[in-house]
């Protein structure tokens, strides 16, 4: 409402307990959904001092397991702006390996939440060519892309690789993210590899960064004292 301006400081967790009529475990949650919204910052001895006045909008990624990136798929949509097929250009040579020089399906676009226009990520399609022919059926996909692969060619994603690093927006999907040239994005890389181990497609996906959250459960299992 404004009673906060930006820069300011809330009063302490007593006082607000005090103010609402609320609990302390209520107030510390309230608290916890501000940061995590971006809006306030919490420092030891300093109290909660407010950082922005309105909720970041953000997309809080959580994989475990193939199903739910089947699921994130599903519950998302990808505009492709283009396909081709071409030799990659080095900047994607290693993420692809030894097959960087071959001809590849090559697609990008923006994916979207399902029934918003809210963006959520520029991805870059590396399809290998023995899949080539999927390319007229690529704009009118919804889902994941690598389960059309599997049930038109009668093949099977036997492991996914995952790479995850900070690295700037490409000047091709800032436009197209709403952010500047040279903003910084979350880029998450993974390769679809069949049971022989070979590329059967690579995925590059832009998030910009202050949108972008992770979350992974890791279960102990196998050996004692590992974590699978």
């Amino acid at each position: 409402g404004g009673d906060y301006p930006l820069g300011s400081y809330l009063p302490t967790e007593s006082e607000l307990c005090e103010a609402f009529g609320a609990s302390r475990h209520t107030v510390r949650e309230a608290l916890r959904r501000l940061t995590e919204a971006g809006m306030i910052q919490r420092r030891q001895g300093s109290g909660s001092q407010v950082t922005a006045v309105r909720a970041h909008a953000a997309y809080v990624h959580s994989m475990r397991s193939l199903n739910e990136l089947f699921q994130y798929a599903a519950d998302t949509r990808f505009r492709i702006g283009s396909v081709r097929l071409a030799v990659p250009g080095p900047l994607h040579r290693a993420d692809l390996g030894e097959a960087a020089g071959e001809e590849w399906l090559m697609a990008e676009g923006l994916r979207l939440e399902r029934d918003e226009e809210v963006p959520i990520c520029f991805s870059h399609l590396f399809i290998n060519r023995a899949f080539a022919a999927i390319a007229d059926d690529l704009p009118g996909i919804s889902g994941a892309i690598y389960r059309h692969i599997e049930e038109r060619f009668g093949v099977e994603v036997a492991l996914v690789e995952q790479e995850i690093r900070v690295t700037p927006v490409p000047r091709a999907g800032a436009a197209a993210l709403g952010v500047k040239p040279n903003a910084l994005a979350v880029r998450v890389l993974r390769r679809y590899l069949g049971p022989d181990e070979a590329v059967m497609l690579v995925s590059v996906n832009h998030h910009p960064a202050e949108r972008f959250s992770y979350s992974m459960r890791l279960r102990r299992g196998g050996a004692v004292g590992g974590w699978g």
